[in-house]
């Protein structure tokens, strides 16, 4: 009977982790970028850890991805590549600059980066302004 736990175990929190990383990429859009976006990561991918950035439809839900995802801004290109964890939900995307639009915002709290593209207008990405690579890019009010 024991050894009926001991393999279920395993079996149960693998369906269990399945089931989470599938919601999540439903969730915050994902999915729908990917449709777009889905991309192989290039040879010479040297992405720095996005450490606040949250991303979905509208105000809620916003998915919070801390220190899980790798971005790289080219000059023609945003590279997002998730942690191996989650990779097979959230394949990596190569983001056109030409279909991303980019606004300063002030928060509850702080100021933050909305990224939006073309794809879905109603799914975005906040991020620290320091994690942006694209500042000229910038559109808005000044805050």
């Amino acid at each position: 009977m024991a050894w009926i736990i001991i393999l279920a175990f395993p079996v149960f929190f693998g369906a269990l982790w399945v089931g989470i990383v599938v919601f999540l990429s439903w969730a915050s859009g994902w999915r729908t970028l990917a449709r777009v976006y889905q991309s192989e990561v290039p040879e010479g991918f040297d992405g720095k850890r996005l450490m606040l950035v949250t991303l979905g439809r509208g105000r809620f839900p916003r998915v919070h991805y801390r220190g899980m995802l790798w971005a790289q801004f080219t000059d023609d290109t945003l590279w997002l590549n998730p942690h191996f964890l989650f990779r097979w939900a959230h394949p990596p995307l190569a983001i056109p600059r030409s279909v991303v639009t980019a606004t300063e915002e002030k928060g509850l709290l702080r100021r933050f980066i909305r990224l939006g593209t073309k794809a879905d207008g109603k799914i975005s990405f906040h991020l620290h302004p320091r994690q942006f690579g694209w500042p000229e890019d910038l559109v808005g009010p000044d805050i």
